[in-house]
Order: structure tokens, then sequence, then C-alpha cells
């Protein structure tokens, strides 16, 4: 078992257009927190990242906001709702620490900057930059068309099913901790 005590979280800085991806952010605090797990995320405060990083600080967990000068401002940060703040240069640096202080990453429903750090980071996953466990959060079929289109890659030789097969689907909440924690394969390599 792959022992994980901090979680990148990805997400949109827009709440959607369904509760239910509030209710899950609020839930996943709460597992965060039972489970002794730090959340690490982009800093914000608004959207579904500001209702995760709130609940999790309100509950008494801990939370690691990772923000780049250009965002350091009012309108987006809140020193009430990080236990440690970092600022850095750039969205190339945000994103380097909030993958080194992270055991997994986990994307739930967002927008393109969502999609973009996902993509990243299971990119560097297949390249072997890291060994970490990477999940989708498909909170009432969010994911779906993405991993039709994952899919549609294997299928056409871009794709090798093995790196496919390594991105985490988490479909029911509760199953969150168990799969990020569930062993890490080695994949082919990618030339």
């Amino acid at each position: 078992m792959n022992k994980i005590k901090t979680v990148c979280v990805f997400t949109g800085s827009s709440y959607g257009n369904c509760d239910i991806y509030r209710k899950d952010a609020i839930t996943l605090a709460s597992i965060f927190k039972e489970s002794d797990i730090s959340l690490v995320y982009g800093g914000g405060n608004k959207g579904i990242m500001g209702v995760l990083a709130k609940e999790l600080k309100r509950l008494g967990g801990h939370v690691i906001g990772v923000l780049p000068k250009a965002m350091d401002l009012p309108s987006v940060r809140s020193e009430d709702v990080e236990s440690q703040l970092i600022i850095v240069d750039g969205m190339h640096e945000r994103k380097e620490k909030m993958y080194a202080l992270s055991d997994a990453f986990i994307a739930l429903p967002g927008g393109i900057g969502t999609l973009e750090e996902l993509s990243e980071i299971f990119t560097w996953r297949q390249l072997g930059y890291h060994k970490k466990n990477v999940a989708l959060m498909n909170t009432s079929g969010y994911y779906d068309s993405l991993l039709a289109f994952l899919q549609h890659t294997v299928d056409e030789g871009f794709m090798d099913k093995s790196v496919l097969d390594e991105l985490i689907v988490i479909k029911n909440i509760e199953d969150t901790i168990p799969l990020l924690e569930r062993d890490v394969k080695e994949l082919p390599e990618k030339l």
C-alpha cells in the first residue's frame, strides 16, 4: 500500500451548474480530515476549490495554497483559508511546487485550467517524472466524454492501454483514499 499524507486537488474556480459538485467538495474535505491528509491546491478562495479549502480548514485540517505573485490579490487570496500559503513567481513554478508537495492527485470537475493541470500531471506520470497516483472524481459522469476520448487515443494507437489503466476513475467518493493509496505500477517506456 502507498500511504499518502498530501493530495493535490485540481478543480474549478467556479461553482458549476450542479450542487453535487459543492457537496462532493465538502464530503472530500471530511474524508481528508478523517484520514489526516493535507490538501495542496492552487490557493484561490472561489468556486469548488474555495469550497474544498474552506471546509477542510473549518474542520481543522491542513490546507496548503500555492499562488503565483500575479494572482496574490485580495479577490483571490483568503488568508483565513490556508494553513500555509506559498507565493511563487509564475504558473510554472506554481504547478512544480504543487506537484512536489503532493503524494497523489485528483481532478474534480472544473474547466480548462483543471484539464490543463490534469493533462500535465498525467503526462508526467506517463513519462516517468513521478510515480504517484492520478485520479478523476467522475461526479455525475462529468468526465465521461474525456474518458471516451482517452479510450479513443488508445484505440488509435496514440497511448498504451496500460497508461490509461493507471488513470484512476473515482465513481464513489468514499473509495477515494483506498484508490489513491493503491500500488503505483510501472509504465512502459515512452520514447
